[in-house]
């Protein structure tokens, strides 16, 4: 897809360098028609009119922009588009979707979000969700696929009935489509949640979510656990209080598959029960026990947040998993993965973020919670927070406090607990909680010792 560029100005120019001389067919304006700009053509306003069915209009200028829109919609053009007002690539970082790159938060384009899903191969598209940047999605769409695919937006603040004849309505109005482009954060609609439990007939894109097709965050060799413990039970033991030795010793001697947690590697010396496999998460916490991932090794599976893992080891033996933490998700629930090797997401504790999610891929059948409390006192380094007094070492504490302070996240994680409950009754395993006392509700009770 070509496009116009209405108005031969700086507002046009700056189009140009980012859309790429390559996309831009030449410019039109009302004055300047029959000179070049920018090493293009200046074609009048009837010119362009004339081949507005073949080429995309985009409107580049902010003083006269509603006299070029009054012009195009006399002259009977719907299809076209405005560059962004005031086009700023600081408030466009505002929208764009976030990630965890190798070494700071980075950025992802629209346009490299649409790639991604591969956007050119629908023909009946839905934007669910509008803001500033709108007009630069549509073009952005345009370039890969048709402007005149996009049949629909969903914007519930909306006093339209159309934007440049593109329908404003509610998603069931909208009739069959076969693409829901979702462009509002997880934490702006429960519309992934609602989508969710239903039998939807279209695709859903979502572009805050286009952080997993980066192949640098792949890791393929994670496959090799795919429903290795089908039809199985799991213990997955968090660190609170309410955890005993005798817990621990009752699952060792039933030679029950355990999941376990951070630092819970400190009790090591008080008993033979070892985790199948131990999920690490949290920067400081990995960075305190680096030098022991070769004895951890010994005994169970780790399991460590990538972009933790390369700041301080590279061994070969320990399996990284990416983090999806784009964005924060309350009020609504966290999306969870289906697919390990293209990461987890997180859920404000390593309980969800990694242990619930790599033992749903595992296939386990049945999960069973013991010793998640999710009920703080203080902030997380306060000793009565663990069943081990000395949980987080002075040097580890005075990090925490310094660089976290107050961090328990409860409504935040109690809303990861609900999409876990949410997700497996749709996929037919089941979360119980065999915690004695706590504050987690969401999944069904049980008693801890009426399971042997």
């Amino acid at each position: 897809m070509k496009f116009i560029l209405f108005g031969a100005g700086a507002i046009g120019l700056s189009a140009l360098t980012h859309l790429g001389e390559e996309c831009v067919e030449c410019f039109a304006d009302n004055k300047k028609h029959g000179t070049t700009f920018c090493g293009k053509r200046v074609i009048s306003f009837d010119e362009m009119v004339k081949l507005a069915e073949d080429f995309r209009i985009i409107i580049t200028t902010n003083n006269y922009a509603e006299l070029f829109e009054e012009q195009l919609k006399e002259a009977g053009v719907e299809q076209y588009v405005f560059w962004p007002k005031r086009f700023n690539v600081d408030k466009l970082q505002e929208v764009l979707p976030t990630y965890n790159g190798p070494y700071s938060e980075q950025y992802m384009s629209y346009r490299d979000a649409l790639l991604y899903y591969g956007i050119g191969r629908y023909k009946k598209i839905v934007i669910y969700g509008s803001n500033a940047y709108i007009d630069y999605l549509l073009i952005e769409i345009a370039m890969l696929n048709r402007l005149d695919h996009v049949v629909g937006i969903v914007d519930e603040e909306s006093q339209k009935s159309d934007y440049m004849g593109i329908p404003v309505c509610p998603l069931e109005e909208l009739g069959e489509f076969d693409c829901l482009l979702i462009n509002k954060r997880r934490r702006d609609t429960d519309i992934r949640d609602v989508l969710f439990a239903k039998d939807n007939k279209f695709d859903i894109l979502d572009i805050y979510d286009a952080e997993k097709f980066i192949p640098y965050f792949h890791h393929p060799e994670l496959a090799k656990f795919k429903d290795i413990h089908k039809g199985r039970r799991a213990f997955i033991i968090g660190n609170g209080p309410s955890l005993t030795m005798e817990d621990l010793h009752t699952l060792h001697e039933n030679h029950e598959i355990c999941f376990a947690a951070n630092n819970i590697h400190k009790i090591y010396d008080q008993t033979t029960w070892r985790p199948d496999y131990l999920c690490l998460s949290d920067d400081i916490v990995v960075s305190g026990c680096k030098d022991k991932f070769e004895s951890l090794l010994e005994s169970s599976v780790l399991f460590v947040s990538d972009h933790v893992a390369r700041k301080y080891s590279d061994n070969p033996d320990l399996n990284l998993v990416h983090m999806i933490t784009s964005g924060e998700y309350a009020p609504n629930m966290p999306e969870f993965s289906d697919d390990i090797t293209m990461g987890t997401y997180t859920g404000a504790t390593v309980i969800y973020g990694l242990a619930i999610q790599i033992a749903a891929y595992m296939g386990f059948d049945e999960m069973y919670l013991l010793g998640v409390d999710n009920n703080y006192l203080g902030n997380e380094t306060d000793k009565r927070n663990h069943f081990i007094k000395n949980y987080f070492s002075s040097d580890e504490t005075e990090k925490f406090n310094l660089y976290k302070g107050v961090i328990w996240q409860k409504d935040s994680i109690n809303l990861a607990y609900q999409k876990a409950e949410v997700y497996s009754r749709a996929n037919g395993f089941r979360i119980y909680n065999a915690t004695r006392g706590g504050m987690v509700e969401v999944f069904e009770r049980v008693k801890f010792d009426t399971l042997f």
